[in-house]
């Protein structure tokens, strides 16, 4: 296969992040930064039972980021294979109940699960995020973003907001 350079790229210099290519034109877009709001099942390790609860692609900017937590999860399933990128770790962002509090297999109400999803909406919108519905209705039609994934199992996308 031969790859054909099509832009007018000139001699771009090298201050990117220490990769030898230099910036990427995405960079600037990290200020406002969007993330994918995911309804996911989790094994529960202590009640050994599925719950399905609310995770994010990454941590958003603004008050919402008080609420997340990074947590370790657990294979769904002894099928689920460990890739050579996305799946290295199994530590995901959940969005917790409570701030200050994270989320605790032992105390499941500390998770935010899917008969929160209308609280959180509007506490989103209430809070100057902009859900993109567009985008999202983009997106589900797709069938890119969440599904069946060897990685995380079959987690469903909510939204995407910023």
């Amino acid at each position: 296969m031969i790859w054909t350079n099509i832009g007018n790229h000139g001699g771009g210099g090298n201050s990117g992040s220490g990769n030898g290519v230099g910036e990427s034109p995405f960079d600037k877009y990290a200020e406002k930064k969007s993330v994918i709001l995911y309804l996911e099942p989790v094994l529960n390790t202590y009640y050994q039972q599925y719950m399905n609860i609310l995770t994010l692609s990454g941590i958003p900017h603004g008050p919402l980021r008080e609420l997340i937590y990074a947590i370790q999860t657990p294979k769904l399933s002894p099928f689920q294979q460990q890739g050579w990128m996305s799946c290295s770790d199994t530590c995901i962002f959940v969005l917790g109940r409570y701030p200050g509090v994270k989320p605790s297999m032992y105390h499941m109400n500390t998770f935010m699960m899917a008969e929160d999803i209308p609280s959180v909406i509007s506490y989103l919108r209430e809070h100057g995020y902009d859900v993109d519905t567009n985008i999202t209705e983009m997106l589900q039609n797709s069938g890119v973003i969440g599904g069946s994934s060897p990685c995380r199992g079959n987690r469903k996308m909510i939204c995407m907001f910023s």
